[in-house]
């Protein structure tokens, strides 16, 4: 849910336009008059109505708008309170939202289809990126703590110990004191801009959002999809490749990896062991698990490079973590 609304930012303009300009011409010609209300939703200046808040972190859009259509009165109003304090209205195709179920289903209905049109043959392949982001950012923590973590997020982060200091832009300028509670940091593929989110009238947590690493070649593979991964399988065959992407792509115990790729565990571990010895991943044991890494030469392989030069991956001992 989310990713589709971000999204619409990334469909206005030109910014980063080797990355996001053939799909941005590809999307505009699909839309007409019916995704006017998600204009609404998600006006050019912030802030956005936070559909994305009340519909929670679901595993799908499909989870994620049932729970947005079970969100009391109360609490969408209290999001259009907010979004009318800063833009002076509530565009009136919002306005039913807080009391009218048919309201809401339009609205979904609306983000569906645009989500089928921008969002949904490329979702696999973004929520790969994503998940490839998430365990090198794991990999940039052991290597080099707290501090290398906060320091390699986004040049727009800069940490300076106790202060995370977050360019948002400059409608927002706030600082939120955490007192010993959790940050969540969450990449994002469309949002490229960092951005701090959290409930205005209970500041129990917080959500800090950070651009994924994200190139032209790579992007270009995210539009046009498969056919590395087809060259990929040629070379180590279907169930190896299978295996080696979903390591890549944070999956490290053999159980998990069994599931994803569809095999035994036994099968999985005579795979890891064959990409172990050519060095395409690393093996370590925790507690009772084993759990699975892709090295440097497994990522290039990937053609995942720009995860190890922009995580600061490239010294010669992170081969062994």
């Amino acid at each position: 849910m989310a990713e589709t609304l971000f999204s619409l930012y990334a469909l206005r303009g030109r910014a980063e336009e080797p990355v996001f300009g053939a799909w941005r011409r590809r999307v505009r010609g699909h839309l007409g008059p019916r995704f006017a209300v998600l204009g609404g939703i998600v006006p050019a200046r912030l802030p956005s109505f936070d559909l994305a808040l009340l519909a929670g972190p679901g595993n799908d859009l499909e989870e994620s708008a049932e729970t947005f259509l079970a969100q009391p009165p109360q609490a969408v109003r209290a999001e259009l309170d907010f979004y009318a304090g800063h833009h002076g209205r509530v565009p009136s195709e919002l306005a039913g939202l807080v009391d009218t179920l048919a309201a809401r289903r339009e609205v979904l209905s609306t983000l569906r289809a645009y989500h089928h049109v921008a969002v949904g043959s490329h979702w696999p392949r973004i929520r790969g990126h994503l998940d490839a982001e998430r365990a090198q950012r794991g990999a940039v923590l052991l290597d080099r703590g707290v501090d290398g973590l906060l320091s390699s997020l986004h040049p727009g982060i800069r940490w300076s110990p106790p202060t995370l200091h977050i360019d948002a832009g400059e409608q927002f300028d706030d600082d939120f004191f955490l007192d010993g509670r959790g940050l969540l940091l969450v990449a994002s593929f469309f949002h490229r801009m960092p951005g701090v989110m959290y409930e205005p009238g209970d500041r129990a947590g917080c959500i800090l959002i950070y651009p994924a690493v994200l190139g032209v070649e790579n992007a270009a593979g995210i539009w046009a999809g498969g056919p590395s991964v087809r060259a990929l399988a040629d070379l180590l065959g279907r169930t190896r490749a299978s295996v080696l992407m979903a390591i890549a792509d944070g999956v490290s115990s053999t159980g998990a990896l069994a599931r994803r790729v569809g095999t035994s565990s036994a099968a999985v571990s005579q795979h890891t062991a064959v990409l172990r010895q050519a060095g395409l991943i690393t093996t370590r044991r925790h507690r009772s698990s084993v759990l699975h890494h892709p090295t440097r030469t497994g990522l290039t392989l990937l053609d995942r490079t720009y995860f190890v030069k922009a995580a600061g991956l490239n010294s010669p001992h992170q081969d062994h973590l």
